[in-house]
C-alpha cells in the first residue's frame, strides 16, 4: 500500500491547474498510476495562487475507484482518499478548486494498475 502524491498550482496568469505528482508526471493533463490499497494526497503548492480545495470526487459516469472517499486533512492544506482493493482501468476524477473568490472544475485521471 503505497502513496501517490499530487501537487497542484496555477498555470501561470490563468486559473488552470497544473499537476506534478511524486511519479515525475508533470502538466495540465496528467494520468497518475496508482495500485489498489494506495493512498492518494492532493496538496496545495504555497503561493500556487489557489486557496482551498473544496471537493475531489468520483464522476457520475465513471466508476468510483475509492474505497475511502477523498475528504480534507484537519488544516484543510490537503486530501486524501483510498483506492479500492477492486478498483482497475482509467478513471476520471472531479477536482473543485477556488481562486480569487471563484470555484472551478477540473477531471484529471487516476489509472489504477494491478499488484506487482
Amino acid at each position: 500500500m503505497g502513496l501517490e502524491v499530487i501537487f497542484l498550482s496555477l498555470e501561470e496568469g490563468t486559473t488552470n491547474l497544473i499537476f506534478t505528482d511524486s511519479e515525475g508526471h508533470h502538466g495540465k493533463d496528467i494520468t497518475t498510476d496508482v495500485q489498489p490499497g494506495d493512498t492518494v494526497k492532493w496538496k496545495i503548492y504555497k503561493g500556487s495562487g489557489i486557496s482551498e480545495i473544496t471537493s475531489i470526487y468520483a464522476l457520475p459516469e465513471n466508476k468510483d475507484i475509492f474505497s475511502k472517499n477523498p475528504a480534507p486533512d484537519k488544516h484543510g492544506t490537503s486530501w486524501s482518499g483510498v483506492i479500492s482493493e477492486t478498483a482497475t482501468g482509467e478513471e476520471s476524477y472531479g477536482i473543485k478548486y477556488i481562486v480569487d473568490g471563484q470555484e472551478y472544475d477540473v477531471d484529471p485521471i487516476i489509472r489504477v494498475l494491478p499488484r506487482n
